[in-house]
Parts: structure tokens; C-alpha cells; sequence
């Protein structure tokens, strides 16, 4: 039986950097993402709940803007596209069973996930300040075409699923295979605390999301559909919510060092 295909071995060390660059940016992303909501939980000033284009915005107005934009836009839709690659051709031996192709579809719909936040910086990049659609405005958009509504549920079922699988991951203390696990134990071992924390914080906004999406195809009501912010903002209006926005926010804090990390320690097939 022949081996799936892999990156031509001229492409892989420049495939590579641009994939760990996506990690790099990945990692930027949700660091600023727990900064701004642990200023939030604690009352400092600055604080406030945003989402991927909220970050993205923020970075805009700071110096050289559109030179870190431009570089998160290049690293993450490669990183996308190498995982859509890596799903599709089956580097890492997943299978073709439902187990395998489950597992293969989560990293198609994670890989679309992050694609739509390369494009985002790419918009902006470009000159195009217009707002993005929220997530309620993506979903009545969705539920206008035939079958729309149960697409909703589909993809809000598999956000769910695949937050509930990394947080079993984090409670076996398992990693994705993209991280070569043996060479953080020998170099970095407290990065695998570390990594727990984050996946395990960012496990809880994705079953938020996953089912606030599935409901709102349920339902046909798009105004259900919730997405970071909104995930967030759901916490904080709990009792005691300030405590828990304060143990998501440093949560995903971690998770963006986490993923900074993964940078260095990707493995790559």
C-alpha cells in the first residue's frame, strides 16, 4: 500500500517556517486575547473582551501594524493550508475508518477556523477597515441557503467535539501529535503544565461556541450563536463571574505562550 504523500523534501524546510510562523502568530493572538480579558476581570484599565479581529484591530493601531499583520496573514493561512494538506492526504496515518476520518475532519474544520483569521489580517492589511461579520451575522447568512441550518449543526457539533477531545487530551496529559512531546520532556518539561492549562481554558470557550452554534441551527435563530467574545462575555455574567473570566483569561494567556512555544517544538511530517 503506498505511503500517503508527504512535502517534496526541497519545499518541507521552507513549509516549515511558514507553518511555525503560524504557530508564532497563533500564539500572539490568544496571549492578547487572555491579556485584555484578565484587565477585564481584575477592573485595570485597558481591559475588555475581544476576539481574534478584535486582536487583530488592535495590532493595527500599534507601530509597524501593517508589517505584524502581514506577517500573522502569511503564517496562519499557511499554517491553514498545511493542515488542510495534512488532513486530506493523511500524513499522520489517521486512517480511513470513522475514527480516522473524524479525526481528520476536526483538523479540516480547525484548519478553515484559523484560515478565515489569515484572511481577516489579509483584509485588513490591504486597506479594507470595514467591520467583520459577527458570529450572528455569519449564521443568518448560513441559514439562508438550502440545508444551512443543519450545516450550523454540523459544524457547531464538531467545534463541540473537538473541544471535548482536547479536554480529555488535557486530562490524559496527551498533546496533538504535532508536537514532538519527547523533546519538551527532555528541554522544557514545564511547558507541558503550561500546555495543559491553556488547551484545557481553551477547550471550555470551544464546547461554549460548538454548542451556541448548534443550538442557533436548532432553533433557526442566528442571534444564538456565540463566538470568543461573546463566549467570554457569557462567563463574566455568571456569578462570580470575574473570577472566571480571570481563570479563562490567564488560561488563554497560557495557551498563546503554549503555542509560542509550539514554534520551536512543532514536529513536522
Amino acid at each position: 500500500m503506498p505511503q500517503p504523500r508527504a512535502i517534496p523534501p526541497k519545499l518541507a524546510p521552507w513549509v516549515s517556517r511558514i507553518v511555525r510562523l503560524g504557530f508564532l502568530a497563533k500564539g500572539l493572538i490568544y496571549s492578547l486575547i487572555g491579556i485584555l480579558a484578565l484587565r477585564l476581570a481584575f477592573g485595570l484599565q485597558g481591559g475588555r473582551l475581544v476576539d481574534s479581529s478584535g486582536v487583530l484591530r488592535t495590532l493595527l493601531g500599534q507601530p509597524f501594524g501593517l508589517a505584524m499583520l502581514s506577517l500573522i496573514a502569511f503564517g496562519i493561512l499557511g499554517y491553514a493550508a498545511y493542515y488542510v494538506f495534512e488532513a486530506i492526504m493523511d500524513t499522520r496515518h489517521r486512517g480511513g475508518g470513522w475514527r480516522g476520518w473524524t479525526s481528520r475532519s476536526l483538523t479540516i474544520i480547525k484548519a478553515v477556523a484559523y484560515g478565515t483569521i489569515g484572511l481577516e489580517a489579509m483584509r485588513l492589511v490591504t486597506g479594507d477597515r470595514s467591520p467583520s461579520g459577527s458570529p450572528e451575522d455569519t449564521a443568518s447568512t448560513v441559514m439562508q441557503f438550502p440545508l444551512g441550518a443543519w450545516f450550523l449543526v454540523l459544524v457547531g457539533a464538531g467545534i463541540a467535539i473537538y473541544g471535548v477531545t482536547q479536554l480529555k487530551m488535557t486530562w490524559d496529559c496527551r498533546f496533538d501529535d504535532d508536537l514532538d512531546e519527547a523533546r519538551v520532556r527532555r528541554e522544557a518539561r514545564w511547558l507541558l503544565t503550561v500546555g495543559r492549562l491553556g488547551i484545557g481554558s481553551r477547550s471550555i470557550i470551544l464546547l461554549l461556541m460548538g454548542l451556541t452554534l448548534a443550538w442557533a441551527g436548532i432553533e433557526q435563530r442566528p442571534s444564538n450563536a456565540d463566538g470568543y467574545r461573546e463566549s467570554l462575555m457569557t462567563l463574566f455574567s455568571q456569578p462570580f463571574g470575574g473570577w472566571l473570566l480571570a481563570a479563562i483569561g490567564g488560561g488563554l494567556f497560557l495557551f498563546g505562550l503554549f503555542e509560542l512555544a509550539h514554534a520551536k517544538y512543532a514536529r513536522m511530517r
